[in-house]
């Protein structure tokens, strides 16, 4: 995905500032004012910047959240279900940096307690525009992955990092209600995503196998996620989310989703 100039070119220069009036805005000079306000309201809504005043009448001021370190410009997790019953998923990372100086960045991924059977993970090749991005620190627990990747030298503003990694657990998957039940105690099935950084776009799949059937499938936002529940769901936003349900697949596409962990939810057909 290309990098969203405009955008870029408003952050950068609130980078320097932290405040600006609209007259201090440095952006192309190919970029209208309905670009630049369109712009603005984007990041408005991302919660990157907040605006003061009245965009139409050219009088305005704008502030810089800079508590992020990134924006995400693209996020896709995909998950696979086998016939043998394993379970694949995968999580690739399309980010831009938001600061000078950053060192590391870091990634964490949590699944339902199994003791017999060991997830194996696979990253995926990591690259950056400027140096180099190597894996620093990798702990695989019986319920969760954590990784690190270093950057050197550090971070530029601006700079595009692609990452990922894989994760694949055997016996994982259920095929029948009484199965399901049985392994997780609750005939519900689901799988997600985490929006940890301001994102334009967030992509979740989930395929099953050839014999499998499924029902009551239902898109779900939690602001925060106990492990040992009892979760509490909030509301999506229509215009911010699209559900897409085929015969052997569910996919989410986010817009410019608020923070939170996103899942597509389904029962067994049987």
């Amino acid at each position: 995905m290309k990098k969203p100039r405009t955008l870029l070119a408003i952050l950068r220069s609130l980078a320097k500032n932290n405040v600006l009036k609209s007259k201090d805005i440095s952006v192309s000079k190919k970029t209208s004012n309905k670009q630049l306000y369109k712009s603005l309201l984007l990041l408005s809504k991302l919660n990157l910047i907040k605006i003061n005043g009245d965009l139409k009448s050219n009088r305005f001021e704008i502030t810089f959240n800079n508590s992020f370190d990134f924006m995400t410009l693209m996020q896709k997790v995909k998950v696979i279900f086998y016939e043998d019953r394993t379970k694949s998923k995968s999580f690739k990372y399309h980010v831009i940096a938001l600061k000078d100086g950053i060192s590391k960045i870091e990634a964490t991924s949590y699944w339902t307690l199994d003791y017999k059977n060991k997830p194996v993970v696979k990253l995926y090749t990591a690259k950056r525009e400027f140096g180099e991005i190597k894996v620093g620190k990798i702990e695989l627990g019986i319920q969760k992955l954590y990784i690190r990747w270093d950057l050197d030298p550090p971070s530029k503003f601006g700079e595009k990092i692609i990452y990922g990694f894989r994760i694949i657990q055997k016996n994982y998957f259920t095929f029948n209600k009484g199965e399901t039940l049985e392994k997780y105690g609750d005939e519900e099935m689901m799988d997600g995503l985490q929006i940890l950084y301001p994102t334009l776009h967030a992509n979740l799949e989930v395929k099953f196998p050839q014999r499998y059937q499924f029902k009551d499938v239902k898109a779900e936002k939690y602001d925060l996620v106990v492990i040992d529940g009892p979760q509490v769901p909030s509301a999506i936003p229509k215009d911010t989310y699209k559900l897409t349900v085929e015969r052997k697949m569910i996919s989410l596409n986010l817009i410019h989703p608020q923070l939170g962990y996103y899942f597509i939810a389904w029962k067994p057909a049987e």
